[in-house]
Formats: C-alpha cells, structure tokens, sequence
C-alpha cells in the first residue's frame, strides 16, 4: 500500500512540476517577448512551466516541434503552409500540426534607399536582404520576389534584420525585407532618408490566389499617404498527438489573459477576430474541446483545394454520360431485349433514343464544352500544386476560369499558346493531347452538320423530310389553282404570314422549286392526306388549318376530297387523345367542293368551311351580267395590290370595339380609311355553340353584312366575333387598332 501511494505521489508531483519548452525567436525579439509573457502567465496561474527557447526562426522552430525537442511554438503560417504541404524547406507532407491560437499580424515592408522606386520590379539587379536563414520572413521574401521572376536576378543577403537595416542605412544595401517598422525606421522615413516599395494590389491578388495564408495591409504614412503591403500571421501551435488536457489548460489561459500578452501594439488582433481567421491548420483537440464547452463558433477549420469538388462533380456527370451513350448503345443494339418484361424500362430508352437523336447537335456540343471544362480545372489543379511546389505564381492557375477555357480553345484549334501554357509535367501532358481531341471533337460536329444538312436537302427535294412548321397551313393536293392559292398566301402585303406545307402525291416535280415559292414559308412533302405518315412529316400534330383541293384528275374528285377530310378530322382527334395535340385547339378544314350537291354531304363530314368554286364561278358569271362593272370590283378586292383588299380580323379580349353595333364600328373604322363589310359570328365557335348564340341574339343568320333588321341594328360585337374589312394594307389594319384601343 505505502508503494502505490508513493508512486501516485510521485506521478502527481511529477505531473505539476513537468516543464515544456516552447520555441520562438532570438531574444529581444517579438516572439521571444511574447513566449515569455505566455511563460509569466502561467507560472501565475500555476499552470505546468512554459520554457521559452531561443532560435533562428519559424523553419527552425517547425524542425524542432516535429522532432520532439520542443511541445510549443511560435511561428508564421506561411511556414506551417510550407511545411503541410512538403514546401522548401521541408521534404515531406506534414499533416500533424495543429493550431492552438492564431496571435499577431506580421506585415512585411520592403524598404529602400533608393528614391523614385515604386514598383518591386525596379529591384532587379539590387543587393537585398531577406532576412536570417530558416526564418519565416527569408521564405515570404523569396515567394514574393519569384512571383514577380526578379528572384534569380538580384543578390540575396540572408542576415539577421538589425545588421540587414545598418547596411541599408550606410548604402551597403540597396533595399531590405522587415517585418515591422521600428521607431528608429519611421523616423527615417519620414525625413525621407528611406522608401516603403509598395505591393500592388493585382500583385497582391495573385500571391492570395496561390498563397492564402497571405493578408493584405496598409501602412498609413506620417503625411497620411497610404502604403498597400502584405502580411503574414503568427501563430501558435503544436503536434496533433500531444496532449489533449494540456492544449486545453493553454487555450484556456491564453483566452482568459489575452489582453496581458505582449503584442507589437501596431499589429494587435481582438480576440474575438482571432477565432474567425483560417491559417490552414486544423485546430488541436484540446482547442475543439474548449471551443464545443463554451459554444464558440470558428471558421472552417480545413480548406479543400479549391478545384477538388469542381473536378470530382464534373467527373461524376462524364461517367454519367458515358453510361447514358452506353445504355443507348446497347438498346440501338438490341441488347437490352432480355428486359422484355420491363415494358417501362424498354418505353424510357426509346424515348431517350429519340430525344438524343433528335437534340444531338446540342449534346454533342455540351460534351465537347464539358470535356474543356474538365479539362481547365484538372490543369488549373496541377498548377496550383506546382506553384505551391515551386515557390511561385502560375500564371495559367491565377487566370479567371473563363480565360483560361478560351486559351484552351484557341490552343486547340489553332496551336497558339502566347505566354499561357502551363508548367506542370501533368498539365502540359493534357494541354498536349487537347488539340487532338478538340479538333476531333470539333471535326466530327462539322461533320455531322454538314452531313445532316446535305441529307435534309436531298429529303426536302424529294418532299420526304420531316417538316417542323408549327401553327401552320396544309394544302392537300394540287390543281391549276393551287399555285396562285399559295401565292395569295405568301403575298407581300400580309404582314403576318403562316407557314405552308403542300402534301401531294400527284406531281413528279417538287412544286417549291419549280414555282420558286418563298422556302421560309412554304414546304413540300410527297403522300396523301389519308395516310398518317405522310400527316406525320407534313408535321399534323401542331398544324392550325387543312385546306384539301380537289383532284380534277380524279374521275370522282368530291369522294377524294371528304376521304381525305374525314382521314385528318379521325387522325387528329386521336392525337389529342395521346395528349399530342392540343385537345383545345381542333384542326380547321377547307374543303373544295366541284358538285355543289355535294356540300352537305362535305359539311356531315365535319368540314369546317365547303368551297365550291362551279358555284361561285356561275355566280359571278350571272353578277357581271345583271350587273356590268361587278367583275372589275371583284377582281379588286380579291387581287392582292396597291388598291383594296378583304382582311379580317378577331376581337380580342380588351378591345375597344367590344360593345359597338355595326354603325358605330363602322364610323369609328373609317376614320382610319378602312371600310367594314360583315361581321362573322361563326368564328371561333362550335355548330353548337354557334345555335345556341343566334337564338339569343334572335340572330337569323351568322355573318352579318349590311344588317336588314333591328335585330342585326342592335347587335353588339363580343369577343372572338371576327370583322371582315376593305382596307388598302394588312399593316394598315393593325396600325389602326392600336390607335382606336388609345382613342376610345
């Protein structure tokens, strides 16, 4: 018994009287004063005894913390940056440094003696010093002095910062790297006897794109001139394997008697800031437990490179991809057919084939984007592990995304590289290959253009391509008449034109061509109406009017042409049944009737508007006889020319017309030179709907023109009546109502 409580006796004692060295600078220095104020602080609070020990610097402090000589130190984040990431000087990955308290800002000043130097560029050639070997000063020195490429042409002095300012002030040197300004030095640059070099800002951009753990500073000059810098931080840390009770005894003292440390007053951090700094380490255990008892929050404690996640998502969607062009492969193949019982997987890919078929130029295209872009950012990453390597700025790592893909581009397709090609082995590889492939890439879309559109004009010759009007007119079959329909059709004087597809099985010439009808607006497709894929390419599903023309060589012309209207009303109603076709919007058909005792048996087949040209025909015959001069008005009015002719027009919703009878319509449309004729109540509505509205409106007939009754006196214009007018332009037309719409 007396055994087991002298040994406990003795690990207690041990315990508390156990001392642990923490390494910071040459005496007198900074770190050094503030070791020792952090020794003060804990032999007051009784805490374990903190030894400080001197040295040449951060490197060497690093060295010694990572060998076990020392539990603590004190070095600049620059240097841990170095040493986690296997940076001159040190040779290996280094992930067992963790932080305790990130403490003061170190800026670093570049002076001189040299009047009229304002950009660190005009130091080539000069003696500099960068201070004393293994220090974290001489490393940021020469990050600083590579990335400007002036590095290899100075001579670098390596020498302690008091003997560095002696010879600058007896002109030994021409500048030195400090890191603070002591009053001794302000004095001197004040009286103008010593420059500050100042840090542009794009230069101090670029170090932070490659470098992060530098901030950037500004030095208030005592003519109250601003001096832009950069600065580094100290920090305090130790092994991620020590002991997790004793980092948290520090924090915590640190944190409590915070403000009775010794800090370069200049530079001094509030407390509360401290915690929200990234320094590139994680925080030791012993801190996280600290901070997790009194619910403080940091900042991230681990940064991933910045193109790790960008590469990973881009990989995830090529291997995507790569699966999808399989799986379509493999279908096209026939491969999947073992899946014959899964009719909804075999329904999928059949509607994926047919939409990777049809938007292939965009998938094409997105893929040859999606390789540059993964491209870009696998370079920009192995130039940003070689700039960190090597000491320096990439330039192609420092440049914007966007420039970069376009350097790429331009690489690719003609082999110009300017100063922007890369300086890692991995990265010149890629950049490398990518003229290959991105020639082949571009190739082959040029290729499949070129091919596609050779193919879609030998179609469109022989009318067997795919049309992709929309809202559009058919013209099913062809007679004499024909031409001037289309012609009329895609007259110059319509403003608004709708697209025209002829569908026809009866010419061996493609009419487009021979007549050579305006090829935006009119189409041609070889079949007949009454076959569904020949409605298919004449693109049926979004068509808005069917217009069928009689056969004339046909010896019984009206039972072809009700076949054929019959055939599109069936074929439609079924693809708004499968929800192909809006289900709202029922096709409009046109029938040309020869025997006029046919008519009815037209309108029982559903047509929605019977022509028959013998009828109408007879009838202007009879007009010009009874009447002489009607021939020449018709002719007018049905002529597309510089004179009159018969528009029409709906009344939309909001119109200033809605509510006029006939009279007042009429006055108001011709103070703009535009004469009413009817007003057609039929538009627009079901048979229906259209007997249900004359009743109400005790209406006797649908179209009225020149109204012969009270009736048709008091009728007022509704939404969707349509007005038939004489009017010299269809611009005119439309000009007009926009006028009426301010006026009324």
């Amino acid at each position: 018994m007396f055994r087991i409580f002298f040994v406990l006796s003795f690990f207690t004692l041990y315990t508390f009287a156990a001392s642990y060295q923490i390494a910071s600078s040459p005496k007198g220095t900074s770190y050094y004063i503030l070791a020792q104020s952090i020794s003060n602080l804990a032999k007051n609070e009784n805490i374990q005894d903190i030894v400080p020990l001197a040295t040449n610097g951060s490197v060497e402090n690093i060295k010694l913390l990572l060998a076990k000589k020392v539990d603590f130190a004190i070095v600049q984040n620059d240097i841990a940056f170095f040493a986690k990431n296997a940076h001159q000087p040190f040779l290996e990955y280094n992930d067992n440094l963790q932080l305790i308290l990130p403490l003061f800002k170190e800026p670093i000043f570049v002076l001189t003696n040299i009047k009229g130097i304002n950009a660190l560029t005009q130091l080539r050639n000069k003696k500099i010093a960068i201070g004393d070997i293994e220090s974290g000063l001489s490393e940021s020195a020469k990050v600083v002095l590579n990335s400007i490429n002036i590095l290899d042409s100075i001579q670098i002095n390596q020498i302690p910062e008091n003997i560095s300012i002696q010879k600058l002030n007896n002109g030994t040197l021409n500048a030195i790297f400090v890191n603070n300004l002591t009053p001794a030095l302000k004095k001197e640059i004040n009286k103008g006897k010593l420059f500050i070099v100042p840090i542009s800002k794009t230069l101090v951009h670029k170090l932070q794109n490659t470098f992060p753990y530098f901030e950037t500073h500004k030095f208030t000059l005592e003519n109250q001139e601003i001096v832009s810098t950069i600065a580094v931080r100290s920090i305090l840390i130790t092994r991620s394997d020590f002991d997790v009770q004793i980092v948290y005894s520090i924090i915590q003292l640190l944190t409590k008697h915070y403000n009775n440390l010794v800090f370069p007053d200049a530079y001094h951090t509030n407390l509360n800031e401290l915690f929200k700094i990234d320094t590139q380490l994680d925080w030791h255990d012993g801190v996280q437990k600290y901070f997790h008892q009194h619910k403080i929050i940091t900042s991230s404690d681990k940064i991933f490179n910045k193109y790790f996640w960008y590469i990973f998502i881009a990989t995830i969607f090529s291997i995507a991809i790569v699966l999808f062009v399989l799986a379509l492969t493999l279908y096209k193949l026939g491969w999947l057919n073992r899946f014959h019982n899964n009719q909804a997987l075999i329904s999928l890919l059949q509607k994926i084939y047919f939409y990777t078929f049809k938007y292939k130029y965009i998938l094409l295209i997105s893929f040859i984007v999606l390789s540059y872009s993964i491209a870009v950012l696998i370079i920009k990453y192995f130039e940003h592990s070689w700039a960190i390597e090597h000491n320096v700025i990439s330039v192609f790592d420092e440049n914007p995304f966007l420039e970069s893909s376009l350097w790429l581009f331009i690489f690719g397709a003609t082999g110009y590289n300017g100063d922007f090609f890369p300086n890692s082995s991995e990265g010149k590889l890629l950049v490398s290959l990518i003229p290959m492939f991105g020639l082949g890439g571009f190739f082959a879309l040029i290729g499949f253009i070129t091919s596609d559109q050779i193919k879609k004009y030998i179609l469109e010759a022989k009318g067997m391509a795919k049309i992709n009007f929309n809202n559009h007119i058919i013209i099913c079959g062809w007679n004499d008449k024909t031409r001037l329909l289309v012609e009329n059709l895609t007259h110059d004087n319509l403003s608004i034109k709708k697209n025209i597809v002829i569908l026809t099985d009866n010419l061996d010439y493609n009419p487009v061509e021979k007549y050579d009808f305006n090829t935006q607006f009119v189409k041609y497709v070889f079949g007949l109406p009454t076959n569904r894929e020949s409605l298919d390419k004449a693109n049926i599903q979004e068509a808005s009017t069917a217009i069928i023309v009689s056969d004339t060589n046909s010896s019984d012309p009206d039972a072809r042409t009700i076949l054929s209207v019959l055939s599109i009303e069936r074929y439609c109603d079924d693809l708004a049944e499968q929800n192909i076709r809006d289900k709202a919007k029922d096709i409009y058909t046109i029938a040309e009737i020869v025997d006029p005792s046919n008519m009815q048996t037209a309108k029982d087949a559903k047509v929605d508007q019977v022509i028959s040209l013998g009828d109408i025909e007879s009838k202007i015959f009879t007009q010009s006889v009874q009447n002489p001069g009607v021939i020449k008005f018709i002719d007018e009015i049905f002529t597309y020319d510089d004179y009159n002719d018969i528009y029409s027009f709906p009344i939309e919703k909001g119109c200033k017309l809605i509510g006029k009878n006939y009279d007042e319509a009429l006055l108001i449309l011709r103070k703009h030179d535009i004469l009413l004729l009817s007003i057609n109540t039929e538009a627009n509505r079901t048979p229906q709907e259209l007997s249900i509205f004359l009743k109400k409106n005790k209406l006797s007939r649908a179209v009225i023109t020149n109204p012969i009754d009270i009736d048709e006196e008091n009728y007022q214009l509704i939404e969707n009546d349509l007005l038939i007018v004489l009017a010299k332009y269809e611009e005119r037309v439309t000009q007009a109502l926009q006028k009426i719409q301010k006026e009324i």
